[in-house]
């Protein structure tokens, strides 16, 4: 493995300077990297589509890609892991199908002999999985194998089984009714999806009004913006309150049916001054000049004298500074952020301009406040949103997770969808992980 990688590396180098992607294609596929050369090819035919040599070495990267994987197939077959061989067939009749390629000669031969094996496979699966109370894991299986189910012509055998799941659902959508009642909003919608996706539609009710979460938000201003110069930061703080809005709205604690509206106090304090002096910059330099010799009145002589250059010159001291926070009380816990900045600057300007002395024009580097309010206002925002993520993880994902009757886990899954308790509870009770459950229902 070690000495693959070390010519994997080798190879990479040695055509890391090259300009041409073909050409890195054809090296990577000529020391048998397919992958990569499918992709160097790829990727030199999304910048020229009629690129000829790029689309024959794509074709012959990904003939060689299907070939090798039926190989391994073959192995994984001969070594009993059917599972791993009918998942590794799969793959390869899904790039088939996308790639919009099809196996001839000795790779169709083998692709069919392969696909028959994986179609005994399949009917086997399909009829112990029939037999569990677990109709989602059918439904998964399903799924993961659509690509040879489809090339086999199992769909009608597949579908045989429809009615022995369908009442094995309706009896989990009944169970799941059961649950819903009071607050338990997540849960009601779960199992409306869930139930319309097996066919058996629930009208299921709850409270009127969930009492964990915020029809709004209402934002209290404590804003002191003393600003001299540069008052377009008024307008950054205007578009930074719809922000902080608009990320309140997105948050899970954001619900139209919610019963509260969180009071959110807001304090910002913004303070900009400058001043200025003006002196006078002076600047000596050598210049020849033409004299009389004062023993000769008839000859001049070249002499060198010092000459001064005055010119006016404005020095500028300006201070920014910023301080903004929030504090909430979300569902019982308090939040706070705050984000703050000073900034100090000194800074000259003239209208000079003399070539000799090699002075030009100087315009003053002044402080840009509107990007300084842009950092301090844009990591407020992150404060805030990650104040309502941990607290809604707080609230649904700590000691209270295993509670409600499967309402907290639907809550919590929002943000930890891996999270181990989650995916036990969701295989206890559908015999799959709660990503295989967003991924057949959309839920």
């Amino acid at each position: 493995m070690i000495k693959k990688t070390a010519i994997i590396i080798a190879i990479l180098t040695a055509i890391s300077g090259c300009k041409s992607l073909v050409y890195k294609g054809n090296k990577l596929y000529e020391a048998g990297m397919y992958r990569q050369a499918a992709e160097y090819y790829s990727q030199a035919l999304a910048e020229d589509p009629e690129d000829l040599e790029a689309k024959q070495g794509l074709t012959l990267a990904r003939d060689k890609l299907i070939d090798k994987g039926l190989i391994d197939v073959r192995m994984l077959r001969l070594a009993n892991n059917y599972t791993a061989a009918a998942t590794r067939l799969e793959e390869i009749v899904r790039n088939q199908a996308e790639w919009q390629m099809k196996p001839n000669g000795a790779m169709a031969n083998t692709q069919r002999e392969e696909l028959d094996y994986a179609r005994q496979w399949l009917l086997d699966e399909a009829g112990s999985l029939s037999n569990t109370p677990y109709p989602d894991r059918f439904k998964l299986f399903e799924h993961n194998h659509r690509h040879l189910i489809s090339n086999a012509q199992l769909a009608s055998a597949m579908s045989s089984y429809y009615d022995t799941l369908s009442i094995q659902a309706q009896k989990k959508c009944d169970t799941l009714a059961k649950q819903v009642s009071g607050q338990r909003f997540y849960l009601k919608s779960f199992t409306e999806k869930y139930c319309l996706a097996w066919q058996t539609p629930k009208r299921l009710t709850v409270d009127k009004q969930d009492n964990s979460r915020y029809f709004a938000m209402n934002i209290r201003e404590r804003i002191d913006i003393g600003l001299r110069f540069g008052n377009s930061i008024k307008g950054q703080y205007g578009t930074f309150i719809s922000d902080l809005n608009a990320t309140f709205n997105n948050s899970l604690w954001f619900y139209n049916q919610g019963a509260q509206q969180l009071s959110l106090t807001l304090y910002a304090d913004a303070d900009y001054y400058r001043v200025s002096n003006q002196h006078i910059q002076r600047k000596h330099y050598q210049q020849e000049v033409e004299r009389t010799d004062p023993h000769n009145p008839d000859k001049t002589h070249t002499t060198e004298v010092t000459r001064e250059f005055a010119y006016p010159v404005t020095v500028y001291d300006e201070k920014f500074d910023i301080n903004i926070s929030y504090e909430a009380n979300l569902a019982s816990r308090y939040i706070k952020g705050n984000a703050s900045d000073s900034k100090q600057n000194k800074t000259r300007s003239h209208q000079a301009d003399f070539e000799q002395l090699d002075i030009t024009p100087l315009s003053p580097d002044f402080l840009n406040l509107a990007h300084i309010t842009e950092k301090a206002l844009d990591g407020l925002i992150e404060q805030f949103s990650q104040d309502l993520t941990l607290t809604w993880k707080q609230n649904y994902c700590g000691q209270a997770l295993g509670t409600n009757k499967g309402e907290n886990i639907l809550r919590c899954a929002k943000l930890e969808p891996k999270h181990d308790y989650i995916n036990r509870w969701f295989d206890q009770h559908f015999g799959v992980k709660y990503a295989d459950i967003k991924t057949l229902y959309g839920i």
